[in-house]
């Protein structure tokens, strides 16, 4: 993310800064290595974190967050992504072609969403309970499903079960496939009116 432009030129300021003030603490007071250690140490944070500040200013100000929202919409993303690495592992245990399918399709749609909303966290909002339920549900059928489904020796009551859960998967799909389309509402909404701008010109054009 952008965001972590503003880290970096943090810490681009901040080196130097604490390398000069510790080698003027050095050469130029008579004080114990330690001290001269925790002046260049406190010199870093002194440049480092204005720094990160200002320069990150300007790109939650174009996503239209606050600080306090972007590190919240960082944690929900970090643990997303996690969970869907879950997912992706899953795969080990798949014992069919249709399961692969259906696993794959859940894996995919998630990890659209954890990407779109990635680009534009203000998205977060949009589609919140994906990351406070959706893909927890994902997760936790897709684990116990690919787990007994390759139990041997299942009995027709298990396999119903079994069976029961491939339904369930297909519902959460499409509840997934639902987030995605809220995040792509407005972009479709723009395609719209930017085509029919187009209409317009070109209809302008033929009448001149």
């Amino acid at each position: 993310m952008r965001y972590n432009i503003s880290r970096l030129l943090g810490v681009i300021v901040g080196i130097p800064v604490a390398m000069i003030s510790w080698m003027v603490s050095v050469f130029g007071f008579d004080l114990s290595f330690i001290i001269d250690a925790l002046v260049g140490i406190g010199m870093f944070f002194v440049s480092y974190f204005p720094t990160q500040r200002l320069t990150s200013r300007k790109y939650l100000t174009e996503i239209g967050l606050s600080r306090r929202d972007y590190h919240y919409v960082s944690n929900h993303l970090k643990q997303a992504q996690d969970k869907i690495r879950t997912i992706l592992k899953s795969f080990v245990n798949v014992r069919s072609i249709q399961d692969f399918r259906q696993i794959n399709d859940i894996y995919r749609i998630s990890k659209s969403i954890h990407f779109a909303v990635k680009q534009r966290p203000a998205m977060f909002f949009k589609v919140e309970s994906f990351f406070y339920s959706h893909i927890d549900n994902a997760l936790n059928l897709i684990e116990s499903y690919t787990r007994l489904a390759k139990m041997p020796k299942k009995t027709i009551e298990e396999k119903q079960k079994l069976e029961q859960t491939r339904i369930t998967l297909d519902e959460v799909k499409r509840t997934l496939i639902a987030d995605l389309k809220r995040i792509n509402e407005d972009d479709y909404e723009r395609l719209d009116v930017e085509m029919e701008l187009n209409k317009l010109e070109q209809k302008r054009h033929k009448d001149n």
